[in-house]
């Protein structure tokens, strides 16, 4: 059967690239290929001292516009800022994870 895809994943490919392009709110790419839509957050950050909080940085996204990602990974960018992956990157059964980030000088 060559070329068939399952119903399953042809209505699981359909929900990816809707929610990619109705909730993502930055775009990025992965090794200078294509840009896709992601779903950035910043969240308050880790009280570092009295003057300093860090704050904390993730992407979510469909896995599958970046084959290979890593844990380390130095090849994403985000609206245009160069970034490495912190955390360890655990797709669903959709294919979707979300991750932590720093963006790089």
């Amino acid at each position: 059967m060559d070329g068939f895809i399952s119903p399953g994943a042809d209505r699981a490919s359909r929900v990816r690239s809707a929610v990619e392009r109705h909730l993502s709110n930055a775009s990025a790419s992965w090794q200078g290929g294509a840009a896709f839509g992601v779903i950035f957050s910043r969240k308050p950050g880790v009280f570092i001292d009295e003057a300093a909080s860090i704050a904390s940085l993730h992407v979510s996204m469909c896995v599958a516009n970046a084959p290979g990602i890593t844990e380390g990974s130095l090849d994403l960018v985000v609206d245009g800022q160069p970034c490495q992956v912190t955390g360890a990157v655990t797709p669903d059964a959709s294919g979707w994870a979300t991750f932590p980030i720093v963006f790089l000088n």
